[in-house]
């Protein structure tokens, strides 16, 4: 099950967002016409106190409640970790257990490398993080080796031993399925099973470099990677259990998916369980067997999920009318800004703002396709703009990011790690005047005086001179990234860099090379957001990542940026054990910002309302 912010949204917001129902209460002036005539008045009957029920509305219930299928949205999201949490939760660089004893941890032995003999043949992870076959040439880190200097390169015949990763996971003992059976080691093996099976929509990163996880007794299960294969991101090592006992072992996962539990009340652990689905709605009630529940949820007693149709302007409305006490990121009000606004403006609510993690960022086209068969990029038809990393820092410099993430109600990134996370003590600052003194410094001059007319060339090493700093800047048809590239264009061009806009809608813009613009490294600046990665997203410019001839095509380096030192690097924080990890981060943070394929920018915001009446 994917990770995400789910749990830590709902537990910020569910003290303010609590609301009693609309239910009629018995009358406390109501009063028998008979009263005993006698000098002791009878004892008091209890009133019963309605349940405390939090309504978190959406823009569509999930169509199923079966981990590896649907399709994903806010609410299917939300009820998903309710009913079955996650082993571990990670808040930046911090792990929480959930559903285990502990986190596992080298100092205690539960995770550890273990030496193992390679077969020519057999599946490894090589040196720069991806799954080979061990043949001659493959380049590895030998067992012991941690680091891009001890890496050989295998002749296929000498011995050979490569550590492989081993972390032993122990469950609970006071979880239950809501029919009483304890929740065991099986549960999690079979929901791996499930997630692994080539055709489950989870399969993914974790199960690619999965050698296997099993089971050793009722609660206790070893998760081993293929050999080579290390990282930091214990949490998503480990399958949120599923009822083995509830289902045929055998079963496969189309069979399984198609159970009509999932869509009625299908058992659960968590803090709440499926209580029913009502006429656009679906009510989760707190699960009393659960030892999770008043750790995690001690306020509320039921959460209703409710549908309101009709976009941002019809949940506003429901949530100012008191249907509902929370509305769901499905309602997109990052999209509307002017809607966003006047809800930040009336003090009966609360705007929680949560950055997501696929940041925006202004690649910029450092080696175009073209470049590739010259000897001498300076005779190239594009100009060489970018080689030196001054232009690059300086324009950097010039964009004021800030007030690009205030344009977009969300937050600067300092670089490819989110600003919660990054190790760096200064980031990227908006200085205009030491931007523009670089530009001068590479050679780009202010030939007029006029900082909004393009510069010119002038002894630039790598471009004849007098040809103007005058770029084109593609982008994508979303209204987040038009407002962005506005701001980029006013920003630059106080500092005499020329930034035409050029929308392109997204087949345009992300046409396979070597025609497209962006994968066939056509392109000046782009403005574009990946999906995060697994690993840390410096690995998005590796050197190996250029889409080229030689790769189909195929890469996310569409900025073509190489350079050793910052493999190297990158290489080792993908790598990283848990006690490694935030030192080679560093190192990995500190390279990206020195050297910039591409400017951090801003993430989309995830943005939900609260009721604090």
């Amino acid at each position: 099950m994917k990770k995400t912010l789910v749990l830590t949204v709902l537990m910020t917001l569910i003290l303010a967002a609590c609301s009693t129902p609309a239910e009629e209460l018995p009358d406390p002036t109501a009063a028998a016409t008979d009263l005993p005539q006698a000098t002791a008045l009878p004892s008091p009957t209890p009133t019963e106190v309605p349940p405390m029920v939090l309504t978190l509305c959406t823009a569509s219930l999930p169509e199923t409640l079966f981990p590896y299928g649907g399709v994903p949205s806010a609410a299917r999201e939300r009820a998903l970790e309710l009913l079955f949490p996650p082993a571990i939760t990670r808040e930046g660089g911090t792990l929480t257990p959930l559903i285990l004893e502990k986190v596992p941890t080298q100092a205690d032995g539960d995770l550890r490398l273990e030496p193992v003999l390679i077969r020519r043949g057999q599946t490894v992870v090589d040196a720069r993080g991806e799954l080979v076959t061990a043949i001659e040439g493959a380049w590895v880190r030998p067992s012991g080796c941690r680091a891009t200097e001890c890496v050989i390169t295998w002749n296929g015949l000498d011995p050979l031993e490569m550590d492989q990763m081993v972390v032993d996971f122990t469950l609970r003992a006071d979880l239950v399925w809501t029919d009483g059976a304890p929740v065991t080691a099986a549960d999690a093996v079979f929901s791996y099973r499930l997630a692994s099976d080539p055709e489950s929509p989870a399969y993914g990163w974790a199960e690619a470099h999965t050698q296997g996880f099993s089971a050793w007794d009722e609660r206790t299960l070893s998760w081993r990677g293929f050999p080579g294969f290390a990282t930091p991101h214990l949490e998503r090592l480990f399958w949120t259990p599923l009822p083995s006992h509830a289902f045929d072992p055998e079963a496969g996962i189309g069979e399984l998916a198609a159970d009509p539990s999932w869509g009625a009340v299908p058992l659960s652990y968590g803090p709440f369980t499926v209580r029913g689905w009502e006429a656009g709605g679906l009510r989760l009630a707190r699960n009393p067997e659960s030892p999770l529940g008043a750790d995690l949820f001690p306020w509320a007693d039921e959460v209703l999920i409710q549908t309101v149709e009709g976009g941002a302007a019809a949940g506003w409305a429901a949530l100012q009318a008191g249907v509902c006490d929370l509305l769901d990121s499905s309602f997109r009000l990052a999209d509307t800004p002017e809607l966003l606004a006047e809800i930040e403006a009336d003090d009966g609510f609360e705007v929680r703002t949560v950055s997501s993690q696929t940041w925006t960022q202004l690649v910029f086209g450092l080696r175009p396709a073209e470049y590739d068969g010259l000897a001498n990029p300076v005779f190239a038809q594009r100009p060489d703009f970018f080689a030196d990393p001054r232009t690059r820092l300086g324009i950097a410099q010039c964009l004021d990011r800030p007030a690009l993430a205030a344009l977009t109600h969300g937050q600067a990134w300092p670089s490819f790690l989110p600003p919660g996370a990054s190790f760096l003590d200064e980031g990227l600052a908006f200085d205009p005047q030491a931007g523009m003194a670089l530009l001068e410094a590479v050679g780009w001059r202010d030939h007029d005086g006029d900082p909004t007319t393009p510069r010119l060339a002038q002894d630039v090493l790598t471009v004849f001179n007098n040809v103007p700093l005058a770029l084109t800047l593609l982008v994508g048809p979303s209204p987040f990234h038009q407002d962005l590239a506005a701001g980029i264009s006013q920003s630059l061009m106080a500092c005499g860099v020329g930034v035409e806009v050029q929308a392109l809608s997204l087949a345009e813009l992300y046409a396979p090379g070597p025609g497209g613009p962006l994968f066939g490294r056509q392109f000046d600046l782009a403005l574009i957001a990946w999906q995060p990665l697994p690993g840390p997203d410096c690995g998005l410019y590796m050197s190996w990542a250029v889409p080229d001839a030689g790769n189909g095509w195929i890469g996310t380096n569409i900025a073509g940026f190489s350079d050793l030192a910052y493999d190297a690097a990158c290489t080792a924080a993908t790598l990283a054990l848990p006690d490694e990890a935030d030192a080679l981060l560093a190192a990995a943070e500190a390279a990206f910002v020195e050297l910039l394929p591409a400017v951090p920018l801003v993430a989309p915001p995830v943005v939900e309302i609260a009721s604090r009446r």
